[in-house]
């Protein structure tokens, strides 16, 4: 068992210690290829965080010189907010005052085609309703004549035709023709 190597074992071990040397020649070529890739890597990375820093440095400026200007413009900006408030307010009112003003132009014409049409002997609806017209006839109906009867019935349903049967006297107060 002990002894000296023939051929054969010498070139199987010969084989062998080659096969050995190429595998690890293998792994050195294999973790040179992946240390390469690791370092690529770590200089992009590093690259990139590089980057980074200079552009926060940037934006940072840029934030301090943005702050320091609306420092410088917040009395101004106030002052504007302050006049378009003020001018908002007074648009609102300048609405009210319109809206009233046209309703009171409104108002101003149906008076006067009040007065216009009374002098024709009609009467605007404006100034008593039908249903007024028919609670008055109602009320004055008790100091009638018991002789004396309307034509048609006094309830809501025929308000309409008490228009058509009655003639009303308008009266202007202090109106001279």
């Amino acid at each position: 068992m002990f002894g000296t190597l023939d051929n054969e074992d010498a070139n199987y071990y010969t084989d062998k210690i080659s096969h050995l040397e190429n595998e690890q020649l293998d792994f050195l070529k294999l973790s040179k290829e992946q240390i390469t890739v690791v370092k690529t890597t770590l200089r992009s990375v590093n690259s990139t965080l590089l980057t980074v820093s200079e552009n926060e440095k940037f934006l940072s400026k840029g934030l301090e010189e943005m702050a320091k200007h609306v420092i410088e413009q917040d009395g101004e900006i106030k002052e504007m907010s302050t006049a378009y408030s003020l001018l908002l307010t007074i648009n609102e009112h300048a609405m009210q005052l319109n809206r009233a003003i046209d309703e009171c132009r409104r108002e101003y014409e149906i008076l006067i085609d009040a007065v216009v049409n009374s002098q024709k002997g009609v009467i605007q609806p404006q100034l008593i309703t039908p249903a007024q017209i028919l609670e008055q006839v109602k009320i004055s109906q008790a100091d009638m004549p018991s002789d004396l009867s309307l034509p048609i019935p006094t309830s809501d349903t025929y308000q309409h035709l008490l228009l058509r049967t009655d003639s009303i006297d308008v009266f202007l107060k202090g109106y001279f023709p």
